[in-house]
C-alpha cells in the first residue's frame, strides 16, 4: 500500500481542483452553459468592502424640466436648472461554497494511506505510485463535483433568487415579465427608463414570418438608447418556431450531387443582423421556459466577483473524529444589470 503525506495530497487535490473547475469552461460539461460561459468570459471583479455594489445611473436630464431651453429678450427673467438626476443602482453581493468529502476507507480502498501529521506524513519511495493513485481516484469525484459546481452555478444565475435568499438573484431577477416593482433598488414604475423590453405573445407565422419581422424591428428598440445587446439566449421551443419561419421562406442550402456531397436538407445556425446568433440554452428548457428568448447586453449585465474571492479553493482542518479528506471551494459576488431598456425578454405562445 502506498503512502502519502496529507500536505502533498492537499496540493494534489488543490491542483486537480484547479484544473477541473477554475479553468474557462468550467469543468468537463454534459450539457452547454452558455450564460454561464459568456458571464465568466465579461466578468469584472470588485474591491472587497461594504456588502453592496454600487453604480450610478442616470436616466433623466436637465432637457426634461420644462423651461430649460428658454427664449429671452431684453431684460427677461431667466430660469435656472439644477442637474441632480444621478442614481445609484446597488446590488448586494452574496457567499456561496461547495465543498467535497472523501473518506480514509475510500482512499485505502484504492491503496491510499494519508499519515497525518503536522509535517505533512511521508511519502518516499511511494510517492510516484500515490500520485498515480490518488489521481486516478479524485479524478472520478473532481469530473462530478466540477460538473455539479457548474451546474449549480449556471443554475443560480438564471434563476430569480427564491430558491436560496442566501444566493446570488440571477437573469430572472434583473429581466423580468413586468415592469413593476424595483430592481437594484429603483422603482421600474417611477423611473420608466428603468425597464427591460416585453413581448411574451409572439406568434409564429410561416407565411408572414412574424417573429423575424419582430426581431428586425424590436433590435431597433434595444439600441435605442445606446444599447448594444450582443446575446440572445433561446429555449428549444423558441427555436423551433423561428426555424419554421426561415424554412418556410426556403432558407436551405443546396450544394448539389456533385463530388458526392448530399443536399443539405435544414437550416444552419439562426442570425438576425444588428444582434448575431440566437442561441440554445438547455436550461431554460430545464426551468420550463423552452420557449422563451432573452436577448442581453454584456457591457449592462455583468458577474462581479469580489477581488481574489472568484472559486477559491479551500483546504479546512480534519475535525479529529473524522476520518476524512476534506476541499471547498466558495464564490462571492453579484449579478449586475445597469441598463435595462437594452436587455428583453420575448416569447412564443
Amino acid at each position: 500500500m502506498a503512502t502519502l503525506g496529507l500536505t502533498v495530497a492537499n496540493d494534489i487535490a488543490s491542483a486537480a481542483l484547479i484544473f477541473y473547475v477554475r479553468g474557462r469552461t468550467l469543468s468537463q460539461t454534459t450539457q452547454d452553459k452558455p450564460l454561464l460561459k459568456w458571464l465568466k468570459d465579461n466578468q469584472k471583479t470588485f474591491p472587497s468592502g461594504n456588502n453592496q455594489i454600487s453604480e450610478p445611473i442616470q436616466g433623466a436630464y436637465m432637457a426634461d424640466t420644462p423651461g430649460f431651453l428658454q427664449g429671452y429678450t431684453q431684460d427677461d427673467a431667466i430660469n435656472f436648472a439644477q442637474a441632480s438626476n444621478i442614481l445609484r443602482a446597488v446590488f448586494t453581493w452574496k457567499e456561496v461554497v461547495a465543498s467535497l468529502i472523501i473518506t480514509w476507507t475510500e482512499l485505502k480502498q484504492d491503496g491510499i494511506t494519508i499519515m497525518d501529521d503536522s509535517k505533512g506524513g511521508r511519502t518516499s519511495e511511494h510517492s510516484d505510485v500515490a500520485l498515480t493513485r490518488i489521481t486516478g481516484l479524485l479524478e472520478n469525484r473532481l469530473d462530478d463535483y466540477g460538473e455539479s459546481y457548474s451546474r449549480a452555478n449556471n443554475l443560480m444565475l438564471w434563476q430569480d433568487g427564491t430558491q436560496d435568499a442566501k444566493q446570488v438573484p440571477g437573469v430572472l431577477s434583473l429581466i423580468t415579465d413586468v415592469n413593476t416593482g424595483s430592481t437594484g433598488g429603483l422603482s421600474r414604475v417611477t423611473y420608466p427608463w428603468w425597464q427591460n423590453r416585453i413581448n411574451l405573445a409572439l406568434a409564429p407565422s410561416q407565411q408572414n414570418s412574424t417573429v423575424i419581422q419582430f426581431f428586425n424591428s424590436e433590435i431597433i428598440q434595444l439600441k435605442r438608447y445606446g444599447g448594444k445587446p450582443n446575446k440572445a439566449l433561446c429555449g428549444s421551443a423558441f427555436l423551433d418556431g423561428l426555424r419554421s419561419e426561415l424554412i418556410a421562406k426556403g432558407y436551405f442550402t443546396q450544394t448539389g450531387f456533385q463530388n458526392e456531397r448530399a443536399t443539405e436538407l435544414g437550416v444552419g445556425g439562426l442570425h438576425i443582423s444588428g444582434l448575431g446568433k440566437f442561441e440554445y440554452d438547455p436550461t431554460l428548457d430545464q426551468l420550463g421556459k423552452s420557449k422563451r428568448c432573452y436577448v442581453l447586453d454584456s457591457r449592462r449585465l455583468k458577474l462581479r466577483p469580489m477581488e481574489m474571492e472568484d472559486n477559491k479553493i479551500l483546504t479546512p482542518e480534519r475535525p479529529y473524529q473524522y476520518m476524512v479528506f476534506l476541499k471547498s471551494m466558495t464564490w462571492t459576488g453579484a449579478l449586475e444589470v445597469t441598463q435595462l431598456n437594452a436587455c428583453g425578454v420575448y416569447s412564443l405562445i
